[in-house]
């Protein structure tokens, strides 16, 4: 078994960005060895921060599926096309990000986009809650830009002109993100999910846990797809199969899912 997750929204609170309603179903699959790996728009340093924080050294997924990151000889794990990146391995599925910062200083006049390049700490603080520490450690992107549009009614257009350069639009919680063509959450989950099936010789019994339309390609990619509610109890419209709902949003949410995906396979 293996559990991919979204944080925030999902694992984490959307206000507090707290994993405390979690605690019960982590501790479980702490106690199983089951892996939980990140899948999240959050950067390498702010899942760095949050893995230490939570005493886990498993793979994740930066930026929306930008990156892949296996801990260094995870379980003497080979890697195909990995590259050593701060003492961890990298596979790069996203594009560099000083060339989405070309696209987006480019086009910032035209369209009115403010991308987390031109926000300052004290920005980030005032528009997401989070702490000055959070927000520096949001701002070292490798692979994609969240950004904010003065008008939304422009954001077709420069969907078309993402395209023509390479890149795509997804949404996120609070932001929408400037991402590679080739990248989402899903492609990352499949590429994980095939490294690690590879290594273990096996099949692998792969759940995966989101709330928002940029984490739809990651449930679709899995044997058991768990959808969290809004703050609000709305869903985002997702049809698949084995979909499992949980009936609260956030750490509580996720805890009740999971809670109940481990009854049912009899893990105690």
């Amino acid at each position: 078994m293996l559990i991919f997750t979204d944080l925030d929204g999902s694992l984490l609170d959307h206000d507090g960005y707290s994993y405390e309603g979690a605690r019960p179903a982590l501790e479980r699959i702490r106690r199983l060895s089951v892996p939980l790996v990140f899948v999240t728009s959050k950067t390498r340093a702010e899942v760095e921060r949050l893995q230490e924080a939570m005493g886990l050294r498993e793979p994740f997924v930066a930026e929306n599926g930008g990156g892949i990151f296996f801990p260094a000889e995870y379980g003497n794990f080979r890697i195909p096309g990995g590259v050593e990146r701060g003492g961890r391995t990298l596979i790069r599925l996203g594009r560099p990000y000083p060339e989405i910062r070309r696209f987006v200083e480019e086009r910032k006049a035209r369209f009115g986009i403010r991308g987390a390049g031109d926000l300052s700490v004290e920005d980030l603080v005032e528009m997401t809650g989070l702490s000055p520490e959070e927000a520096y450690l949001a701002k070292q992107r490798e692979f994609t830009e969240p950004f904010l549009l003065d008008d939304d009614s422009a954001l077709a257009a420069l969907g078309r002109e993402a395209l023509a350069a390479g890149l795509k639009i997804t949404r996120g919680g609070r932001f929408h993100h400037l991402i590679g063509a080739g990248q989402d959450k899903g492609e990352a989950v499949k590429r994980t999910l095939l490294i690690v099936r590879d290594n273990l010789g096996g099949e692998v019994l792969s759940i995966g846990i989101g709330d928002r339309p940029n984490d739809i390609p990651m449930l679709a990619a899995v044997d058991i797809p768990v959808l969290i509610p809004h703050p609000d109890g709305r869903y985002e419209g997702i049809d698949l199969p084995n979909l499992v709902k949980a009936t609260c949003p956030g750490s509580r949410g996720w805890n009740e899912a999971v809670g109940g995906i481990l009854d049912r396979f009899g893990k105690t």
